[in-house]
């Protein structure tokens, strides 16, 4: 009814990947993209978490699912304005292939890189190589908790990239660097990170790592339940 538009891809292999094209009332029409066929985060309230890890991408099949919606858009004298990749997979844990793609988007349709938005769980390593790449894009980090037991919890990838100290402290380096806002994506479940204490918590995680508040952008969004996980949004939003 809003416009919202959703895609499968069946790839060669048979793997299903979806991008969604979403438009505002403000005139921006958004694409929401894939990065890869399932996820290996194992992120537990995640639909493509759950579903385990196929394959990367290539850096063609990643550019496709952008061109399509800019060409259909086109057609009706209308923009692509802006491209997220928020749909399957962890960009950053195929770099080069969303690298190559976003360079595509650039230089083919037109997509200035400030109009696109990385989501990460938080893979370190690759955060800093973001970071001294000559590429203004946009990132948002997957945060949801603001204590190292809860998120690993939630996210295991938590633990494999050293906890929350080394991820705030990249996130940090990488604001000081870029001059950048970056966005903190928090998926909300009722009775678990949805309460003021726990608003409280992640204010002192970002004050202890300097994170300024101009710099820092807190993005709510109430939790699309799954079948594989029991917790569900919060009855009042």
């Amino acid at each position: 009814k809003d416009g919202t538009v959703k895609r499968a891809y069946r790839l060669h292999d048979g793997q299903l990947i979806e991008s969604v094209l979403m438009p505002y009332e403000d005139g921006r029409r958004t694409a929401c993209i894939s990065s890869q066929a399932g996820c290996a985060m194992g992120c537990v309230f995640c639909a493509t978490g759950q579903m385990g890890f196929a394959r990367q991408l290539t850096e063609e099949e990643i550019f496709e699912q952008v061109a399509k919606f800019a060409s259909e858009l086109k057609g009706r004298n209308e923009r692509l304005s802006n491209v997220v990749m928020m749909g399957m997979g962890e960009p950053l844990a195929n770099y080069r292939n969303v690298l190559g793609a976003i360079h595509r988007m650039n230089t083919d349709l037109g997509i200035s890189a400030r109009k696109i938005t990385i989501s990460t769980v938080g893979i370190v390593p690759n955060i800093r190589k973001l970071m001294n790449q000559d590429l203004p894009v946009r990132l948002a980090l997957s945060l949801h908790c603001a204590t190292d037991e809860e998120r690993s919890a939630l996210l295991p990838a938590n633990k494999r990239y050293g906890g929350l100290d080394e991820l705030m402290s990249t996130i940090r380096e990488y604001i000081q660097v870029k001059k950048s806002r970056v966005t903190f994506e928090w998926a909300l479940i009722e009775g678990q990170n949805d309460t003021k204490e726990v608003a409280r918590t992640l204010g002192r995680l970002l004050q202890k790592h300097d994170i300024r508040s101009d710099m820092a952008h807190v993005n709510l969004i109430p939790l699309n339940p799954t079948g594989g996980y029991g917790g569900g949004p919060p009855g009042r939003v």
